[in-house]
């Protein structure tokens, strides 16, 4: 298709002219064939032709940090965007929602009690300049087709395209009016790109539409193989996050959300030196807790996660026989915790903040039979049942 025949298309679906059985035949074939440049540059213009876009470098240093998608990412964008407001950046980001196995910051913050994830387009615009940070969708006013688009990615087994994950992340941080975009692309068994190379031509892809719209976007592609942090479900993500910004958490994560803040800062001509200390000296704690309320949230889940909602059920994976894990399948958890409810089967249904995995035993890790593995946080007895199952193949151990 040429990219007028993709214009043609996209405004076609868009008033209803093409089906969205038509649109599903096209992404199943864009996402097997590929899509060329110009072709992805016709359906991000079409996207932000479908509704408005905000200009916030008028507030001087703003960023949007987010990812296209890895099991465990929200909570690497919740504690990077904290940590780079006390560096001195406004951080102003659309989110998303959850999408195939992958899990969305939006999904995420709703599982912090009274947190509004839905504000209007002022209520935004206010919170970014007022308060400094706002993670929020400011509602049909912005990039409506691609919410619309990603839904029904999603309910068709298509969200894996290479283009349209891509264009869908730019789209929204374009819209989104940041002066800096931080684009980070999963690879691998937990992101929605199959490998390494594909993530790199993806970050090349998003490079090149940001700068057709005078966006600093700096992309970074990355493998996702375990779940970052250890964890897939909003609440045990967000969990995850405010460790950090109360100076605990995982390693790992903390190396990765101090590289994006430093980032972050130094991009903008800040001074990033002080990324690590943010965590640790209370401004992390108090950005969050200001940016939290200002959303309707209760703050006091910065100082006491207990206030984050927790599941009913707790079900455990043993391992079946000692030796090493030698990896952990992220994406077989991400699934996992898509169908204890973390995640959308169909489009139209809730999630449930509450329920997710936390795998206790990464790689590396020496253990004997019946150890403990991973816990299944979840609603439903069937539904954990079956997550367990699913879970005793994501662990591959090898010889000690």
């Amino acid at each position: 298709m040429t990219p007028d025949d993709v214009t043609a298309l996209m405004g076609a679906w868009a008033t209803g002219a093409a089906s969205d059985a038509q649109m599903a035949a096209w992404c199943a074939t864009a996402g097997v064939r590929g899509v060329p440049y110009e072709a992805s540059l016709a359906v991000l213009r079409a996207l932000l032709g479908s509704g408005d876009r905000l200009e916030l470098t008028v507030l001087g240093n703003t960023a949007d940090i987010r990812s296209t998608g890895g099991v465990g990412d929200s909570a690497l964008i919740i504690a990077a965007s904290v940590a780079a407001a006390a560096l001195g950046v406004r951080i102003a980001s659309t989110g998303a929602r959850s999408i195939a196995h992958v899990g969305g910051v939006l999904d995420a913050l709703d599982a912090i009690p009274g947190m509004r994830t839905r504000v209007s387009v002022e209520e935004y615009v206010v919170q970014a300049r007022e308060v400094g940070m706002v993670i929020a969708d400011p509602g049909e006013r912005l990039v409506p087709d691609e919410r619309r688009l990603a839904d029904l990615r999603d309910a068709t087994a298509t969200a894996e395209g290479d283009a349209f994950v891509t264009v869908a992340a730019v789209a929204r941080g374009i819209s989104g009016g940041s002066g800096l975009i931080v684009l980070e692309i999963p690879a691998g068994r937990g992101g929605l790109l199959p490998d390494i190379d594909h993530a790199r031509g993806a970050c090349d892809l998003a490079v090149r539409l940001g700068t057709e719209w005078g966006r600093t976007l700096v992309a970074t592609p990355c493998l996702r193989d375990a779940p970052l942090a250890g964890v897939a479900g909003h609440a045990l993500e967000v969990r995850a996050a405010l460790d950090l910004v109360a100076g605990e958490g995982d390693p790992d994560l903390r190396t990765r959300v101090v590289e994006v803040a430093r980032m972050v800062a130094e991009t903008v001509g800040l001074d990033g030196a002080d990324a690590a200390v943010v965590l640790t000296d209370g401004r992390a704690a108090a950005v969050a807790e200001r940016w939290i309320t200002a959303q309707g949230g209760d703050p006091r889940v910065v100082g006491n996660r207990g206030h984050i909602p927790v599941a009913g059920i707790r079900r455990e994976v043993g391992a079946a026989r000692p030796g090493r894990v030698e990896s952990v399948a992220a994406g077989q958890v991400g699934a996992a915790a898509r169908w204890l409810g973390a995640g959308r089967l169909d489009p139209g249904q809730v999630i449930d903040s509450a329920v997710g995995v936390e795998v206790v035993a990464g790689s590396g890790v020496r253990i004997s039979e019946g150890d403990v593995l991973a816990i299944v946080h979840a609603s439903d007895d069937w539904l954990a049942g079956r997550a367990v199952d699913m879970l005793q193949s994501a662990f591959t151990i090898g010889p000690d």
